[in-house]
């Protein structure tokens, strides 16, 4: 995300710091996710697949 910090997008009751954390947690879940995926295709690939 950018590190403006423009006030006008934002409101009252929107939090920030909240919002920054949740969309990296959402991006580092995916990433895991991603992988995770990408091993159990690796161990198919290796132990079924002779």
């Amino acid at each position: 995300m950018s590190d403006e910090t423009n006030s006008q997008d934002w409101g009252d009751d929107m939090n920030r710091p909240e919002h920054e954390s949740t969309y990296e947690s959402f991006l580092s879940y995916t990433k895991w996710g991603c992988i995770g995926v990408a091993l159990i295709l690796v161990f198919l690939l290796v132990f079924v697949y002779d």
